[in-house]
């Protein structure tokens, strides 16, 4: 009962959702006295389920030893479809653990794992030598539901509460951890240099992107039509967005009727066209009462040596030009610069910050 409360305290000390999540597979191996515990990630994109391992806990002679693979941005390294992991699949549609005896004599015992709406969110992987005593599935069980309880928690702190995408708190800790992680990806990147030309990944789909998003003439909707329909086409946005970008890319409202994407790495083409498809999604949906709604966009790239305010104030400067040049467009701030429609601002000492 002491380790189980122990554990209990440390997971429930943290605020990040990887030390959370690694907190309670570490407390499941060691109370259980496993031999490895996995969690593998679940993503639903449109048509299909795949499946990625994100953190895993191995008991050694040395003790225990964890590896993660998840970066909270982007999908876990090697995740697939689910199809290519048939004990996960067949698993999937279970509402009790799935416990069976290996081959090599290991006991394996796989739970699905939902959220706060029941939607499958993770499995959780366990392999010993016994198979797990009644009393031992409670603790199993009893750790799925601090970790949902946790997770939950912290859904309710990173979210608009109107549209339930991410906050702007939440951005910036997403945006540093982006930054932080850059020179790692200009390492690998040069890397390439030893690579033929034609192995070489073309550099910019190492790059993240930044859009600021606004809806045009906003004030005039909820003037003529009120606040509760503003509000309606605020979350109708927000459904779009999650309809129009990847499920790794993050979503934010950063108030009024302003929203920020986050994209993972990608080529400029791409990251144009992802704009130009949920700003076409947007000018053909017809809003309930209000109808036509545009919206205009400007983005940049995020690259080693920015700050979050100058990204952000690059991204702006983008979208204050579309506004000023017609609406209902998406313009890159790199774009602008290079056809002479916007100056690069000179750097300035209260460019460096430090966090």
């Amino acid at each position: 009962m002491n380790a189980v409360l122990h554990h209990v305290d440390l997971i429930t000390r943290y605020r990040n959702r990887g030390k959370i999540e690694l907190g309670v597979i570490t407390a499941l191996t060691e109370i259980l006295g496993a031999t490895r515990t996995e969690l593998y990630k679940i993503f639903v994109p449109v048509g299909d389920v795949l499946v990625g391992l994100s953190a895993a806990v191995n008991m050694s002679d040395a003790g225990l030893v964890s590896e993660t693979y998840d970066d909270g941005f982007s999908w876990p390294a090697h995740t697939g479809s689910i199809e290519s992991q048939p004990h996960l699949q067949t698993c999937f549609g279970s509402a009790e653990p799935c416990a069976e005896r290996l081959p090599d004599g290991n006991s394996r015992l796989i739970a699905l794992l939902r959220n706060e709406q029941h939607e499958p969110y993770a499995f959780l992987l366990i392999l010993r030598p016994a198979p797990l005593e009644v009393a031992e599935l409670e603790i199993v069980n009893g750790f799925a539901a601090l970790l949902k309880n946790c997770l939950s928690t912290l859904d309710y702190s990173e979210t608009d509460t109107l549209t339930r995408l991410l906050n702007r708190k939440t951005f910036d800790e997403y945006l540093i951890n982006i930054l932080a992680k850059i020179p790692e990806q200009d390492d690998a990147r040069s890397g390439s240099l030893y690579l033929p030309h034609r192995r070489q990944a073309h550099p910019e789909a190492r790059d993240h992107w930044l859009g600021v998003m606004d809806i045009d003439k906003f004030k005039t909707i909820n003037d003529r039509f009120g606040h509760l329909i503003g509000d309606e086409v605020l979350i109708l946005m927000a459904n779009l967005m999650r309809e129009s970008f990847r499920v790794q890319d993050k979503l934010f409202r950063f108030g009024g009727e302003e929203f920020v994407a986050l994209i993972r790495p990608a080529e400029f083409s791409h990251s144009m066209g992802t704009f130009e498809r949920f700003r076409t999604q947007v000018e053909t949906f017809n809003f309930p009462q209000v109808g036509r709604v545009t919206l205009s966009i400007g983005f940049t790239r995020i690259k080693l040596g920015d700050t979050p305010s100058k990204i952000l104030d690059s991204a702006d400067e983008a979208l204050y030009w579309t506004k000023e040049h017609g609406r209902n467009q998406s313009h890159a701030y790199e774009t602008l610069i290079a056809e002479g429609k916007l100056q690069r601002a000179p750097a300035t000492e209260s460019d460096i910050e430090l966090f």
